[in-house]
């Protein structure tokens, strides 16, 4: 299926271009932030928390498609992820006034230019040395009535860009904290201008400098980062490998047995604040009084007769959230991805 280049433009070129913003979390945040990472762990990896399948990896940030017979343990990097906020709710009560603060709320306004607003998710990434399979993808989309609780990261992805459901969308921003002290690769590679424009990034190091971004509508990737030499999997590392604080270090381990061992300089983190934001009360009404809602049955019903249209023979099976070839038949009719890199900051291949 033919992408017409004027939607996808339109649909990934965010409402403003990232702004930077140095040492945003104050001292006391900073730690308070911290202390949930090496007090409350272990924690699980991304893939695992995300993605059944090699196909809805490769739908969110592969390009559309599976290549060959990769598994997702093949994708897999030992990138993992916590949660100190989700759904409008704190989990930790140690860091509940950094996410109800107004100066995140705040910005993410201002870069909308929007009335109202509500803190929604707050989560952390924790990256051991790894390299980068993404081949660039954009955050979640949220419509009234769905959002990423409900709805399948990958199946998000093809709605997203198939253009279909703006009507329904909330507009969301975020606020993206990086520490990281290594000038060694590990920067932020974002195409402002849409995937087919040549993208921009901001190098590390990093520490405690934030992006206020729009990424729902912006392609990103996080880069390969910490030493080179320790950037391959750990011998033995799974979707059941975990992280956790081990003193001063960050520990790997499948069960009882630790597979690596990392000093915190070799790490990279981040914290990933998210608000939804409304230009009036007639948008916020629709919101919460669920008024103008969109399901699942009806996206993938919209989503089908929209291929069957451009002329292609779809066959919905019974269970079409969590079939394979079915995720891999939307992925390709939906198919878009960036088309240059930095040379700084190459996509690794995929391991043999």
């Amino acid at each position: 299926m033919h992408v017409d280049p004027d939607r996808v433009r339109r649909a990934f070129t965010p409402v403003a271009r990232p702004e930077l913003v140095r040492d945003l979390y104050s001292p006391d945040e900073v730690g308070r932030l911290f202390g949930v990472l090496r007090d409350h762990g272990p924690w699980s990896l991304i893939a695992a928390q995300t993605f059944a399948s090699a196909e809805e990896f490769l739908a969110v940030a592969g390009g559309g498609g599976a290549r060959g017979d990769v598994s997702l343990a093949d994708l897999i990097t030992p990138t993992f992820r916590g949660y100190f906020a989700q759904q409008a709710v704190c989990l930790y009560d140690e860091v509940q006034e950094v996410f109800y603060s107004t100066k995140l709320l705040e910005r993410v306004k201002e870069m909308f230019g929007a009335r109202y607003g509500l803190p929604a998710q707050f989560f952390f990434n924790l990256r051991a040395p790894a390299r980068s399979l993404d081949a660039g993808h954009f955050d979640p989309q949220v419509w009234r009535g769905m959002d990423m609780v409900k709805v399948p990261v990958w199946f998000s992805t093809v709605m997203a860009k198939s253009g279909l459901f703006d009507r329904w969308e909330v507009r969301t921003g975020q606020v993206i904290t990086y520490f990281y002290r290594s000038p060694e690769d590990g920067g932020f590679t974002y195409w402002p201008d849409g995937p087919a424009q040549p993208p921009a990034r901001f190098p590390a190091p990093f520490w405690n400098d934030a992006v206020v971004v729009h990424n729902p509508r912006m392609y990103h990737r996080g880069e390969a980062s910490g030493p080179v030499a320790l950037r391959a999997n750990p011998t033995g590392m799974s979707l059941e490998t975990v992280i956790a604080a081990d003193g001063e270090d960050w520990v790997l381990r499948n069960g009882d047995e630790v597979i690596a061992r990392h000093d915190a300089s070799a790490m990279r983190f981040l914290f990933h604040y998210g608000a939804r934001v409304f230009d009036d009360l007639d948008e916020v009404r629709a919101y919460y009084d669920h008024t103008d809602d969109l399901t699942m049955d009806r996206a993938l019903g919209l989503i089908v007769d929209d291929l069957r249209g451009h002329g292609l023979d779809l066959e919905v099976p019974d269970d079409p959230f969590d079939d394979p070839a079915f995720v891999r038949t939307l992925a390709d009719a939906y198919a878009v991805s960036p088309t240059s890199y930095p040379a700084e900051a190459p996509v690794d291949a995929v391991p043999a």
